[in-house]
């Protein structure tokens, strides 16, 4: 079955999140699309969704203006305790309970596709904002 564009998008998220997660607070890295894993498909996909966590506030980088700008990947990439607060919350997706970093993580192996970007991204977002307005 052939992915649609808002489906890879939730694969290179999910995989810039792994990767961060699994890289830690550390000075002096450099994400680019090839350290990702992903097949050359998902390469157009790479900068936009940077951008997105970036603009999101979910990651923060040393190069924000080029990151923004595109082609050059993150230099110091690192989650915010803004998106370390999201990947800690719980959110239900086809009807089960499960925290956000751990969706990241399924979705980044491939081995839990959750019916798109609807669920996933706006999922995160939605599920965050409603518990800190609670």
């Amino acid at each position: 079955m052939t992915k649609t564009s808002l489906q890879k998008s939730e694969l290179v998220i999910s995989k810039i999140l792994e990767a961060l997660l699994e890289t830690g607070l550390q000075h002096g890295t450099w994400l680019k699309f090839e350290k990702l894993d992903l097949s050359e498909e998902y390469e157009p996909f790479f900068d936009g969704c940077c951008v997105w966590l970036l603009e999101e506030g979910i990651v923060r980088c040393s190069n924000t203006q080029q990151a923004l700008g595109g082609g050059v990947g993150m230099i110091n990439p690192m989650i915010t305790s803004y998106g370390f607060a999201i990947l800690d919350q719980r959110l239900t997706i086809a009807q089960s309970d499960v925290r956000v970093g751990q969706a990241v993580r399924e979705v980044a192996r491939g081995s839990r596709n959750y019916a798109g970007i609807g669920d996933f991204i706006g999922g995160i977002l939605g599920g965050f904002t409603k518990s800190i307005s609670s």
